[in-house]
């Protein structure tokens, strides 16, 4: 019976659950917890509160709201970090300097610091919790988080989309999205990230395991798909940070795609933006230049259903997801969905 660790990581929350083969899903063991971002802003703000200086270690993570206490901790305490967590706060480390951190390439007992690690995935906790309750880490993981890819010399909103563009135009279906440990692509250091950090905590524990990665875009996207009851179809997730839509066909050809701020989307007329989509009637610029990320129109086709999903999914009356019985688990189901198709070779 296969069994399959899902984690797919927001900017609100990050949620687990366990695949089990044959099972009703609606069974799966699942978690919603405080997404590790925010977990690392609540040690980061404690220390400072304390006036303990903070050394940062570990990994490349996702920012947002630990970037947003590391900026807070500063005006109280000195902080350090090492290479690639500083990467977390940005691409180019010399504005990371140009914040007051310095960076420093190893622990210096001279240096009197509170230790906080920076990471995505904390296996550690999941072992200890799945424990609890009698269930084995599973060898096969997939985890989604948001990438911007690696891009310290350009803006990392038109950076994310001109990749994303790239691999439709190489393979334009959706499961093609989801890479195993070996393929990632080299732009994508947070993805890295995520495999270094499950690898070494594998090392640790004289564990291996089969790592899978995809970008929260298409696993929301791939989970939708499972609700869709006629193709082609326009799948939109509604993100705490970003909102994306795609025009995908019923054996994952992506038509068309566009991703925006969430925070954008609030204050246009998102009825009159989604139906310029599916008309084709917004372009790359269009969108840039609203402040999002871009749009690649492909084909201009018949869009027979509308599923939405996310945080924000009220901001439109249109059917939500809902695909293993939890609004909450879109992103993982759609994990599980791209696994099958990439494995089957679809």
């Amino acid at each position: 019976m296969e069994k399959i660790f899902t984690l797919d990581i927001g900017l609100g929350t990050q949620d687990f659950m366990l695949y089990i083969e044959n099972e009703n899903p609606r069974n799966f063991p699942k978690l919603v917890m405080p997404s590790p971002s925010k977990i690392i802003a609540e040690k980061i703000l404690k220390l400072a509160r304390k006036g303990k200086n903070i050394l940062l270690t570990g990994y490349t993570m996702g920012g947002g709201a630990n970037t947003i206490a590391i900026k807070q901790a500063l005006k109280k305490v000195k902080i350090y970090a090492f290479e690639k967590a500083a990467l977390t706060i940005s691409d180019d480390l010399n504005k990371v300097r140009e914040m007051g951190i310095e960076i420093v390439k190893s622990y210096d007992n001279n240096v009197e610091a509170e230790i906080v690690e920076m990471k995505d995935v904390d296996l550690y906790a999941y072992e200890e919790i799945l424990k609890i309750f009698n269930i084995t880490l599973p060898e096969k993981i997939a985890i989604a988080v948001q990438d911007h890819g690696f891009s310290p010399n350009e803006s990392n909103r038109r950076f994310r989309f001109k990749l994303f563009e790239k691999m439709i135009k190489k393979s334009p279906y959706i499961h093609s999205f989801l890479f195993p440990a070996s393929k990632i692509p080299k732009e994508f250091n947070r993805m890295r990230s995520v495999v270094e950090c499950v690898e070494d905590f594998g090392n640790e524990n004289g564990r291996e395991f089969d790592i899978y990665i995809a970008d929260t875009v298409f696993s929301a996207i791939a989970g939708c798909m499972i609700d869709v009851k006629d193709f082609p179809a326009l799948l939109i997730n509604f993100g705490n940070g970003h909102t994306v839509g795609a025009i995908i066909d019923r054996d994952g050809k992506i038509h068309s795609l566009f991703e925006h701020h969430t925070s954008i989307i609030k204050n246009i007329d998102i009825k009159k933006f989604i139906d310029d989509f599916i008309k084709g009637k917004i372009d790359n610029e269009d969108v840039f230049n609203q402040g999002g990320h871009g749009a690649y129109i492909g084909d201009i086709v018949d869009v027979r259903d509308i599923v939405v999903t996310g945080p924000n999914s009220r901001l439109v009356e249109f059917r939500e997801a809902n695909p293993f019985g939890d609004v909450m688990l879109v992103g993982n189901a759609g994990l599980i969905e791209m696994m099958k198709n990439a494995m089957a070779g679809v």
